[in-house]
């Protein structure tokens, strides 16, 4: 279906619809038993417009046994991009932000406006002896692409998304190994459908090739610039395509070169399954390519591709003198490698939860007896790596913080360089042969910086840093370790105001994820600045789901064991009213995608225990969830509806299944948005109906869709401060904070 296809209707009456629940029923009946006056008139009108689309929302209910289940659907119809569907969109949207329009503060959205403005740095990249960085300052609305240059200042804007259109953004770049080109993708209203280009640096010329359906593109360069290897989806036309499903399964890795036509560019790799994801990564002077296909967030496969020893003579793709050999394929385990002088160097977790590195030489790649290790398995988890010239540089996580570690090709000599404090490394980059490395860094007190380590160097320096005005002496991070339910130690993080005292009245506002091995590690959080600044406290809870202890946490955390992440973060919910420094009705929780399904699990199973929720792009029907591409892709860390025994833990969880009326529920904010191509605003639509419909309680249930924004990626500087402000406005109402 078309995401853009809903339209905003004339909102005459629909701005009526402001109040914040439905009135309960014996007293619409009794401003019906007598003459109303005219506030009263409007507010039963109001009643009769949402209940009237209630009803006609309803009227698709369905009863359905599902592997023996009884599966209710009352709200099926509200999946369709329909009138129906606009219109309570349209009439959820004007309520809304009506009501909350009456809790903004204009001094909160300046403040709010001054901090989202602290700039933003990502992704350096070295092209030749140039490297190149994402940033965006002040009110700029898009990151855009910079040279760095050694003193610390930067070139005019390379690729600024700003030119392309106003909802342009700049998804992803690749820089040539030589310096001359970027490729890089351009979508429009955060739906991620990036179109891949090639600019020429030297005259800012855009190179004629355009290449469609690059969504998620993964890209490697040839280090003399003249192609590189990418990934796509399917054409019109192509094995794979489906037109009700485009840019989800399929994926393909293919060869292009310089000049040619895109739509001949060979094929290098496809795999039978839709789901998988296939990429490449050259090395050793571009006669080896590694090809990694990922099999969901668990498993992968490696196959080498020998282009021939005459770098004259080499081959774009296999061929039968030039066969794609499989290293490691089968296996329930991660790997992924790059070949560097000889070696094929390769981090995977198979006996070695925690990750390590291992090599072969490039002849031996079909013995594994041959394979050695040069860094261990040990403390910390392995996030990241890269070959430097001489060195191998290892990103990993201990103790909850990154740490950059180095060592000889061989494993020996392993050290940690300085970080400027704890906090996380968002991104690595290194040069293969120069040896040169660059990272971002940040902490929660930290804001953004690209940190270097030049070749020959024994020590970081900072190359770049994000300029502010912020006392952040007046802050400080703690950390406390919770008891889940089971007994597993689950790590805190909270950050507020120095020397506060438990008097069981802090807000409290709880951020949480828990899902497909991703590591929560201290950032700089502006909106989490000014949340502190009022006086709140900022939490992040690492959960099982998570990657922060490798791969173990996260198969704790997923398929049948997901209920284990909900148990996680009730025990991080529970520590603030236990520790006296809030209590329920201070409490507040917050998460996107994967951590929307967290909040609507938390809303559904412990309601109680705190007074508000804002759930984001999250997916709540667990039983329907596969239907909505590119969602099967998720089948490996959620469970598959279609077999029997995922169905059963799928809807014990299912938080549109949970709901149950006449319960008494926290006051809830469910967002989500009409370009998103990851999760389906059906998953939104239908469960803010079931909470409104079932709620007993006098807390709000509030539903809001964004227009011409998507999952999360993209999205402006505007629209981000509008987010957050409705965001405030929501929580201090909900918390009662002034």
């Amino acid at each position: 279906m078309t995401r853009a296809g809903f339209r905003e209707p004339g909102r005459g009456w629909l701005a009526l619809l402001a109040l914040l629940v439905l009135l309960p029923t014996l007293w619409v009946a009794a401003c019906r038993s007598a003459p109303a006056r005219p506030h009263e008139q409007t507010k039963s009108a109001e009643v009769d417009a949402f209940a009237q689309l209630d009803r006609r929302a309803r009227s698709g209910a369905l009863r359905q046994r599902l592997h023996g289940m009884e599966v209710d659907d009352p709200y099926r119809a509200l999946e369709q991009d329909s009138e129906l569907t606009r219109d309570w969109i349209a009439a959820q949207n004007a309520r809304t932000e009506r009501a909350l329009e009456r809790h903004r503060d204009a001094s909160v959205e300046a403040r709010l406006r001054q901090l989202l403005s602290i700039g933003v740095l990502s992704d350096p990249q070295y092209g030749g002896d140039r490297l190149f960085v994402l940033e965006r300052e002040g009110q700029r609305e898009q990151p855009a692409l910079f040279e760095l240059h050694e003193d610390g200042t930067r070139s005019a804007a390379l690729i600024d998304p700003e030119v392309q259109g106003e909802r342009a953004a700049l998804d992803y770049y690749y820089a040539a190994p030589d310096g001359r080109h970027v490729a890089f993708g351009i979508s429009e209203a955060g739906d991620e459908r990036a179109v891949l280009r090639v600019l020429e640096l030297s005259s800012g010329r855009l190179l004629p090739e355009v290449i469609d359906h690059a969504k998620w593109c993964a890209l490697s360069w040839l280090p003399d610039g003249s192609g590189f290897y990418y990934t796509r989806y399917p054409r019109a036309g192509e094995a794979g395509h489906d037109p009700q499903k485009p840019d989800a399964y399929f994926p393909r890795l293919f060869f292009h070169r310089l000049g040619d036509d895109p739509a001949r560019d060979p094929l290098l790799f496809q795999s039978a399954t839709a789901t998988d994801f296939p990429y490449a990564a050259v090395g050793d002077g571009g006669r080896f390519v590694s090809v990694m296909n990922h099999r969901g967030w668990t498993a992968s496969d490696l196959y080498l591709f020998d282009r021939g020893a005459e770098a004259s003579a080499r081959v774009a793709v296999p061929d039968h003198a030039h066969p794609l050999e499989p290293v490691v394929v089968g296996r329930d385990a991660e790997v992924r490698g790059v070949v560097h002088r000889g070696y094929l160097y390769m981090v995977s977790n198979e006996g070695a939860p925690r990750r390590r590195i291992l090599r072969v030489e490039v002849a031996k790649v079909g013995d594994p007896q041959a394979f050695e290790e040069v860094v261990t398995h040990g403390e910390g988890t392995i996030e990241d790596f890269a070959v430097a010239g001489d060195r191998l540089v290892v990103h990993r996580v201990r103790n909850m913080r990154s740490e950059l570690m180095l060592y000889a090709l061989d494993g020996s000599a392993g050290r940690a360089l300085a970080l400027p404090t704890d906090g996380s490394i968002a991104a690595l980059d290194a040069e293969t042969q120069g040896g040169r490395v660059a990272v971002v860094f940040s902490s929660f007190f930290h804001p953004p910086s690209v940190l270097v380590l030049e070749s020959g160097a024994q020590a970081l320096s900072a190359r770049a840093q994000v300029h502010h005005d912020l006392d952040l002496e007046a802050f400080q991070l703690s950390e406390a370790w919770v008891r889940s339910r089971d007994g597993t130690r689950v790590h805190l993080y909270y950050v507020h105001r120095r020397s506060i005292e438990a008097s069981g009245q802090h807000p409290v506002l709880l951020y949480g994820y828990g899902g497909f091995d991703v590591s929560l590690l201290p950032s700089f959080t502006r909106t989490a600045l000014h949340w502190i600044e009022r006086g709140g406290i900022y939490a992040v809870a690492n959960l099982r789901g998570g990657g922060e202890l490798g791969d173990g946490w996260h198969r704790a955390g997923m398929l049948e064991h997901k209920p284990r992440v909900f148990e996680d973060f009730e025990a991080a919910i529970e520590y603030f009213t236990d520790s006296g420094l809030s209590r329920p009705e201070r409490i507040a929780i917050t998460g996107a995608s994967n951590g929307g399904l967290l909040v609507g699990a938390m809303v559904t199973r412990v309601p109680t225990r705190f007074a508000a929720a804002a759930a984001y792009v999250g997916l709540y029907d667990m039983l329907r969830y596969h239907l909505f591409p590119p969602a099967e892709i998720w089948v490996s860390e959620y469970g598959d509806p279609r077999e029997p025994e995922a169905a059963r833990y799928l809807h014990a969880y299912s938080p549109y299944h949970r709901v149950v009326d006449g319960g008494r529920y926290p006051s809830v904010l469910i967002e989500t948005a009409d370009h998103d191509t990851r999760v389906s605003f059906a998953h939104s639509t239908k469960f803010a109906a079931r909470l409104q419909h079932a709620q007993a309680g006098p807390q709000p249930i509030y539903f809001h869709m964004t227009r011409s924004q998507g999952h999360g990626k993209g999205t402006r500087l505007s629209d981000l401060v509008e987010k957050y402000a409705r965001q405030h406005a929501f929580l201090e109402q909900a918390l009662n904070v002034r």
